[in-house]
């Protein structure tokens, strides 16, 4: 009896002590959650332990951003194609782009990891064809109206080509992702400058 009195003790005096050193995530798993789910469009359901943030409605919100601005700049393109590229990107972007984490330091207060991407080259893709099939279609007479939608339609076509049929750099960038542990929540992080560091990552997969 007196053996199990100490085993109970000697647990309790575990928990109590694992229960005050909580602490985030790793920072390598931490940075590819935010990988998977912002760039991959992937389930990423760790992503609300992890910052506690919904990666559905973090999915939901980029698929909104890629339509708005692709129907504000070609509004004569239908928003059931322009959701189908925003797939099909997604699905590229997989198959193209690679990347590391490298953990460069991680003390649970605050940690800094470096993603390593070689993301999609979109610059090799530009080339002077991209608007002569809408150049000879302006050409002919055309309302203003239908001008504008031939133009649309062929930008759209020239941007689907560029996006999807891009290759991987042959080099490597690297992003910052600078983590500090919530203020409200032990078990969080949450990203410093963040503006900076998506600015950053969604430059270097090339989108």
């Amino acid at each position: 009896m007196k053996k199990l009195v100490v085993a109970l003790i000697g647990t309790l005096s575990m928990l109590i002590l694992f229960s005050g050193c909580s602490r985030p995530e790793e920072a390598d798993k931490a940075a590819r959650a935010i990988v998977d789910c912002y760039i991959y469009q992937e389930d990423t359901p760790e992503l609300e332990s992890i910052y506690g943030l919904d990666d559905r409605l973090v999915q939901k919100e980029n698929e909104n951003v890629f339509l708005t601005t692709m129907q504000n700049a070609l509004p004569e393109v239908s928003e059931e194609k322009i959701a189908s590229l925003h797939q099909k990107l997604s699905t590229h972007l997989k198959k193209a782009t690679s990347y590391s984490v490298h953990v460069k330091r991680d003390t649970g207060k605050e940690a800094v990891a470096l993603i390593q991407i070689k993301g999609v080259d979109l610059d090799s893709q530009l080339d002077q064809k991209a608007g002569q099939s809408a150049a000879k279609a302006v050409e002919a007479e055309s309302t203003d109206k239908e001008m504008e939608k031939i133009v649309d339609v062929a930008s759209f076509e020239f941007l689907e080509r560029m996006f999807l049929e891009s290759k991987a750099k042959s080099k490597a960038e690297t992003v910052t992702l600078r983590l500090k542990q919530h203020p409200e929540d032990e078990e969080k992080w949450e990203i410093q400058d963040e503006e900076t560091f998506f600015k950053n990552l969604y430059q270097a997969f090339g989108l």
